[in-house]
Order: structure tokens, then sequence, then C-alpha cells
């Protein structure tokens, strides 16, 4: 118990040290490319850092958390995007980078004169909006893009989605690069639940039907998409909001236990009792 204790808290120094380095490296760095280079290391850090942890479940909501939302936190940083350009000091950017929080509006920095008190600190943030009620949803879009787990939705429109239409926009129009930039988004997003799904399977080589609920998901918001049109041009009468709230619903969930549930289900681990030997602390 006390060697677990005594490397967990050697984890846990290392992570807080790696964001350190962020912080303080990619203040003075310039924007862009330069910092994602310098910034490789603590990338390659939240990627192995849920294998310090035999339970599977642990490993795949600190992936979640780590592996996905912080790195692209910070991508976002190396750019001057993104909710960590407003942390002022090293306490905030932990905090904002680690946690599903924002800074309060009309609040400031701490100074090394303010006395500090948990309630003071903790008062400076706000939790961020996790789900808006997707059991109402109506439409595909709205379930994924406004009520389903916010907090990814806006990191993915923000290092994802806006990137991708901008660039695709003058190519092939508005249309055209809003539909191809949420497919997009939708197989990136797949990848990143495929590597949760990698880490909680103790390392299982990917049936890849992770992703592929993703895609289906994308390619159906286009379906989606394209048959709400036609059906303003037709002037057919419109779906009333209770049936299509079942249909969604119902979609959802029978296309989450295909290909979500059931993959979890087959894997049937709990434990892993391993830890990859790429990391740098000795067990």
């Amino acid at each position: 118990m006390e060697d677990e204790t005594k490397n967990l808290s050697s984890h846990i120094a290392l992570l807080l040290s790696s964001l350190g380095y962020s912080y303080v490296l990619a203040t003075y760095m310039k924007k862009g490319l330069t910092r994602v280079f310098f910034l490789l290391p603590t990338f390659y850090l939240l990627t192995i850092f849920p294998w310090y942890f035999t339970s599977s479940l642990l490993r795949g909501v600190l992936s979640f958390f780590f592996t996905w939302i912080t790195s692209f936190k910070l991508l976002l940083f190396c750019f001057n995007k993104g909710p960590l350009t407003a942390c002022k000091n090293y306490l905030d950017f932990v905090a904002i980078a680690i946690f599903p929080l924002k800074i309060r509006e009309n609040t400031h920095p701490h100074s090394a004169s303010t006395v500090k008190t948990l309630s003071s600190i903790m008062a400076r943030y706000e939790l961020v909006t996790l789900f808006n009620k997707p059991y109402l949803a109506t439409s595909l879009q709205g379930f994924w893009g406004r009520r389903w787990n916010r907090l990814s939705s806006n990191i993915l429109r923000q290092t994802i989605y806006e990137p991708t239409q901008n660039v695709l926009v003058g190519f092939v129009g508005v249309g055209k690069a809003r539909m191809l930039a949420m497919i997009t988004t939708l197989v990136i997003s797949g990848i990143m639940h495929e590597l949760m799904f990698y880490y909680i399977s103790c390392g299982t080589t990917p049936t890849w039907e992770v992703t592929w609920f993703f895609v289906l998901q994308g390619i159906s918001m286009v379906f989606e998409g394209a048959l709400k049109y036609l059906a303003r041009v037709k002037g057919w009468t419109p779906v009333r909001p209770a049936v299509s709230n079942v249909l969604t619903l119902a979609f959802v969930s029978f296309t989450f236990s295909w290909f979500l549930v059931l993959p979890v289900w087959r894997s049937g681990r709990n434990e892993c009792g391993f830890r990859p030997k790429i990391l740098p602390f000795r067990e």
C-alpha cells in the first residue's frame, strides 16, 4: 500500500510538473507548430498516464480527461486559442487543463499578497455544463451538437470542426464544407473514443466498432439534414417533436448498444494487472 501511494504521488507530481513546463515554456514560445514541438513530451505523458493504473474503469475516465481533453486544450493553447488562454497563473492553468472547469467572469487572478482559502480559490471557477437534457433531443444534430457531452463537443468544435470548415469553404462552398467538417469531426471523435476503449480493454487490438459508431452518427446527421431540406422544399408536414424525440433516442440507443456496449461486454476485463515498459517510473 505504501509503495502504491508513493508511486501515485510520483505520477501526479510528474503530471503537474509537465503542465508547469507547458505553462512556462509555451508562454514564452512563438505560437503555432513551435509550441506544439516543445510540448511533445507533455503530450506523450498524457498518452501513457492512464497506464499507471490497473483499473480498467479508472483508465477509461483518465484517458478521457487527460489523453483526450487535456491534450486538445493544450493543442489549442499552442495556437493561442481555447480555455487555457484565459489562465493568468499556474494554478488556473492546471485547474482548467485537468478539470471540466472554466474561469468565472469578473474574477481576478490570485496575487502573492492574497490570503488564499479553498473556498476563495474555488470561487474563481465554475463547472462546464456537461449535459443539457439529452433526453429532450429531437434530432441527431441537436443531440450530439447541443445536448450530449458539451465538454468534448466544444473541444472538437474548436480543434476539428471550425479549422476544417475554414480550410474547405474556399474549395467546396459553405454547405459542403460544413458537411465534410461535421463528418471529419465525428471521425476524430470516434478515434478518440476508440483510444479510450483501448485503455479500458487492456490494450486489446481495436475492432473499430467504436469508431464506426461515430462515423454512422455523422453520416446519419448528413442524411437527416438533407431530409429536412427536402421536406421544406416539398412542403411536407413536419414530424411532431414528440415523434422525432422518440426516433432520435431510439436510434442513438440502438446503435450505442450495438457498437459500444457489446464490444465492452465482450472484453470482459475489470483489471489488467500490467503496465507497459515504456513508463519512466520504476515499479
